[in-house]
C-alpha cells in the first residue's frame, strides 16, 4: 500500500493478499484497513505498516513531554513473605513499606503481592 492505495501488481508478485494486510493492521491495533496509509512487506516477510496521520496513536513528543524513566518491577511482598533482595533492589526498608501501606490504608496481612519499581512507584495488588 501507498498513501492509502493497494499496489495490486506488487501484492500479485509477492504473494500477498488484501487478507494478508488486514490481518497485519488488526496485529497493530488497526481493526479498518482504511487506517493504514503505507505498508511494506519486509524482507522476513512481515508486514511493516504505517497509518494514516489522523489514525496514529499519540506518544508523549505529541505533547512535549518526556515521561520519566520508571526502571524495573521489583517484588518486596509475595505469599506472605517479604523479600529482603526486592527491598535491597529498590532501596526500601520494611519499616518504610509499612509506613507507606498504612498511610494508603493498607497492611502487610490484607496484600498478595507488592511490587516496587526502580523509580518507587508501589503497586499493590
Amino acid at each position: 500500500m501507498h498513501e492509502g492505495r493497494f499496489l495490486t501488481e506488487n501484492m500479485k508478485k509477492h504473494r500477498v493478499s488484501y487478507s494478508d494486510l488486514a490481518a497485519a493492521a488488526r496485529g497493530e491495533g488497526y481493526f479498518n484497513i482504511a487506517d493504514i496509509d503505507t505498508a511494506v512487506l519486509e524482507r522476513d516477510g512481515s508486514i511493516s505498516l504505517l497509518p494514516q496521520a489522523k489514525k496514529r496513536r499519540l506518544n508523549p513528543k505529541d505533547f512535549n513531554f518526556a515521561p520519566v524513566r520508571e526502571g524495573a518491577g521489583y517484588i518486596v511482598y509475595q505469599n506472605k513473605t517479604l523479600s529482603d533482595e526486592g527491598l535491597r533492589a529498590v532501596g526500601l526498608s520494611e519499616g518504610k513499606l509499612r509506613d507507606f501501606l498504612a498511610s494508603r490504608g493498607y497492611t502487610l496481612d490484607e496484600t498478595e503481592l507488592i511490587v516496587v519499581s526502580e523509580s518507587g512507584r508501589v503497586t499493590v495488588f
